[in-house]
């Protein structure tokens, strides 16, 4: 009886195994079945090689990156078969003792970026390795793993980054502007600045502009607080012109431009900004005034005022190197209007015509009317091909004006243009000229075209 006992509790033991081995094995199956895909389809490049180098396992991946087929792996195999690290993989350079280490040893090694060239095949790609051995039970390297990742276009965004770093840090250095960054506390200290900085403010030292508050660069100290305000309210300023001080004390008028930089907390982190010393443009402008050179009926620049400011204009052109831009624009039918409406009338005509023009152009542009229905703007720093676009933004924002009907009549405009190139100098006449010439046959295929639709 206890025999028989015994005998059915190993029966009962021995299917019990049998039903735990067979579900291990289940276990075992499911996992290989999904170490394999993972194997296969991995997004990085896998082989596992013998302690020797032999291949004997690699995926879709690694093929792909090295650019390899079937039959080529095969005969690279057969052409490296019993070569050390140092001949199979010449690309290794500094990292090859290394990777023979763990191919004799064991051990483990990440190699962040290889640049691998090859002329003959027109291989060039960045890669990332690592290399990892399995060891066996007596201590030897039974496998070793390599881990390859593709880094090609991260390098090359990398290496752009880093060209165009080092081109608008030229730029920088080089621009006649100045060029800072600076904290945003109270009373503040420059971080970094240009040579043109140090030139304007009269300095020589960058370290020693990096130790002076910038309050101190003000002539007033409160137009730095005032200038803090408008950047946490609106985040930039522009144009912003202020009273500075040189190291020697002395003063000019500088235009400046700055940005605000916020953390996520809506705090300024740091302040980048742009300073343009303009007191001689602001004494020229002074001047300007004091001599009247301007219209009485339009407050714009006469053609005395005109041809001052835009002389010395070009000047700056030409030391500088920048283009100018020159639109003449004549009213077509101011005649009409005064014979029409009376005087006063072609006066509001023309009131309204300065408006169209002034909010077109902007504020740096020299704008005048140099006769009765002549008006002229010099642009500056502005390509060529930008004419004919300006000219169509003016032709939009008078026909939204004569469709608006604030007058009793439509006013008609005509423009031509001339252009200044610095490396063929010119004078202010024979652009005056080229325009109004252009702008004449602008007027007369008008009229055809008006004849030829009655």
């Amino acid at each position: 009886m206890a025999r028989k006992k015994l005998k059915k509790g190993l029966l009962k033991e021995i299917f019990y195994l049998k039903a735990e081995l067979k579900r291990l094995q289940e276990e075992v199956h499911k996992y290989r079945v999904l170490n394999k895909a993972v194997f296969a389809h991995a997004p990085v490049g896998i082989t596992v090689r013998l302690g020797s180098g032999e291949l004997i396992s690699y995926n879709k991946a690694w093929k792909k990156i090295w650019n390899l087929t079937y039959h080529k792996i095969i005969e690279n195999e057969r052409l490296c078969k019993g070569k050390n690290v140092y001949e199979r993989y010449p690309y290794l350079k500094e990292y090859a003792p290394k990777v023979q280490k763990i191919f004799d040893k064991g051990g483990e090694i990440f190699i962040p970026e290889i640049h691998v060239v090859d002329p003959i095949t027109k291989f060039d790609k960045w890669l990332a390795q690592h290399y990892y051995a399995i060891m066996s039970a007596d201590g030897k390297v039974e496998h070793v793993v390599t881990i390859t990742q593709d880094i090609t276009q991260q390098k090359k965004t990398q290496l752009a980054l880093q060209e165009s770093e080092e081109k608008f840090r030229t730029i920088v250095n080089n621009v006649n502007l100045g060029v800072y960054r600076s904290t945003p506390e109270s009373p503040g200290y420059f971080l970094q600045v240009n040579p043109a900085f140090l030139k304007i403010f009269g300095y020589t030292s960058m370290k020693q502009v990096l130790k002076i508050p910038v309050e101190k660069f003000y002539k007033d100290p409160k137009e730095r607080g005032q200038l803090l305000k408008d950047l946490y309210r609106n985040g930039e300023v522009r144009d912003r012109e202020i009273e500075m001080k040189r190291k020697d004390g002395s003063t000019f008028w500088a235009s400046i431009y700055a940005k605000a930089h916020f953390d996520e907390n809506g705090n300024i982190q740091w302040i980048d900004g742009v300073i343009e010393d303009v007191t001689e443009r602001k004494n020229m402008t002074a001047t300007l005034q004091a001599l009247s050179f301007t219209d009485e009926l339009t407050g714009l620049y006469n053609r005395r005022g005109f041809m001052t400011l835009a002389e010395y204009q070009m000047r700056i052109a030409q030391r500088t190197k920048k283009s100018l831009l020159l639109l003449f624009i004549d009213m077509d039918n101011l005649k009409d209007i005064n014979d029409a409406f009376g005087h006063p009338m072609g006066d509001q005509a023309l009131i309204h015509t300065t408006m169209i023009i002034k909010r077109t152009f902007r504020e740096s542009d020299i704008i005048a009317r140099i006769g009765g229905d002549e008006f002229v703007v010099l642009t500056l720093e502005i390509k060529k091909t930008k004419a004919q676009e300006l000219y169509e933004r003016l032709q939009k924002r008078l026909e939204a004006f004569n469709e608006s009907g604030h007058l009793p009549f439509k006013i008609s405009l005509s423009a031509g243009w001339s252009y200044y190139n610095p490396s063929r100098p010119t004078t202010i006449t024979n652009l005056l000229r080229s325009a109004d010439k252009m702008m004449y046959l602008h007027k007369q295929r008008k009229k055809v075209k008006n004849t030829g639709e009655k």
